[in-house]
């Protein structure tokens, strides 16, 4: 009968002995690091100061006596987004062109350790010499499936830094690099924001500047037609069963055709921008009026307390103003003109009043002229 050899006992590994002093300071240096991934990863302020805590807290989580965070444009190239210490005035082309773990890691995508950096092959150029570049880490930025960039720190003497420090700055660098892709994206939003907010501006500014085009006379800058009779219309159901309650005017130049005719459409033109003036300073800011077309004015006067009576004297006060001789244009002149109204019978509607109002005026402008021998 064959028996089994009986199974061979392992002896027990070995443990690597760690003094007390040792063990508690590199628990404190652990704790030290969570504690700083925290802030990083909780910072409330903007990209600026965000980069200054971050990078003064490398300096103090490491041995290192200089700092960089470096971000990756769309060209490939690296720019110095923040440095503190060692590095604070170095040029961004050192980094940039390879004098440096940086150009390696963001090329790689992958943490970098240098405990010699004055004889390490990965590294061009004399800038580690002239600036004491001994000890590097250069760690990327990763915001997901992307690197944003590089943390580099760097130290003035030889195998400066441990694993820990190693261990330190790639957490840090990717607490980094989640922050700051959730700010770029922020800032990004906040431009997108902008810009629409930009775009809806003048989207508004432009329809409105369509709805004045529809609702008002390009020249004069009052109301045009469609504009006074859709005001008319409300203003004709509101006083529906109500007589008297207002008033329409219609007013027309006298003469305006011998205007154009003997001095130009400008000369026209600017008598009617001085007439339209007149009418909006003679009246009331609840009077509307408009331009209907050519040389054709009309009011609405609203809340009149004596019907016939207050339309006449504001007739009268209309023309009289339009009638004062002034300078138009080069011309010394008064602007004359043939007025007529009809007070709402609080039956009729927008169409019929301003007829009615039309009417009176041609009216009042036959018996002023001069009778034919």
């Amino acid at each position: 009968m064959i028996v089994p050899n009986p199974p061979q006992q392992t002896a027990p590994r070995a443990t690597a002995w760690v003094s007390p002093a040792r063990g508690r300071s590199e628990f404190l240096r652990l704790r030290s690091v969570v504690d700083a991934l925290v802030r990083i990863t909780e910072h409330p302020g903007d990209t600026a100061s965000f980069l200054d805590q971050a990078t003064r807290t490398v300096m103090e989580l490491t041995r290192a006596t200089g700092v960089v965070v470096l971000m990756a444009q769309s060209d490939g190239s690296l720019s110095i987004a923040a440095a503190r210490g060692q590095m604070a005035d170095m040029d961004g082309s050192i980094f940039d062109s390879g004098q440096t773990l940086a150009r390696v890691c963001l090329r790689l995508h992958q943490a970098l350790h240098s405990d010699a950096a004055l004889s390490d092959r990965r590294i061009e150029g004399k800038a580690r010499a002239r600036w004491q570049l001994h000890s590097l880490i250069a760690t990327p930025l990763r915001f997901g499936d992307d690197v944003l960039g590089v943390l580099e720190v760097c130290s003035s003497v030889s195998r400066a830094f441990d694993d820990l420090d190693a261990q330190a700055v790639a957490l840090v660098g990717n607490a980094l690099g989640g922050a700051l892709g959730r700010q770029i994206a922020l800032d990004n939003n906040a431009r997108l924001l902008e810009q629409l907010e930009v775009a809806l501006r003048v989207t508004s500014a432009k329809a409105q500047e369509y709805q004045d085009a529809a609702l008002y006379d390009a020249l004069t800058g009052l109301p045009n037609r469609p504009h006074f009779l859709a005001r008319l219309e409300e203003v004709c159901q509101a006083h529906r069963g109500v007589a008297d309650g207002f008033a329409v005017l219609f007013l027309d130049l006298d003469d305006f055709k011998a205007i154009n005719d003997a001095h130009g459409h400008a000369a026209g033109d600017a008598v009617l921008v001085e007439a339209a003036s007149t009418l909006t300073q003679c009246l009331r800011e609840a009077d509307l009026v408009a331009r209907l077309g050519g040389d054709e004015f009309v009011v609405l006067l609203e809340g009149l307390r004596h019907g016939e009576r207050d339309v006449a004297a504001i007739a009268a006060n209309i023309r009289g103003s339009l009638a004062r001789p002034r300078s138009i244009d080069g011309l010394e002149m008064g602007i004359g003109a043939s007025v007529g109204w009809v007070t709402h019978d609080g039956d009729c509607d927008a169409a019929s009043i301003l007829a009615a109002a039309d009417a009176s005026m041609y009216r009042n402008k036959k018996s002023r002229r001069p009778v034919q021998a």
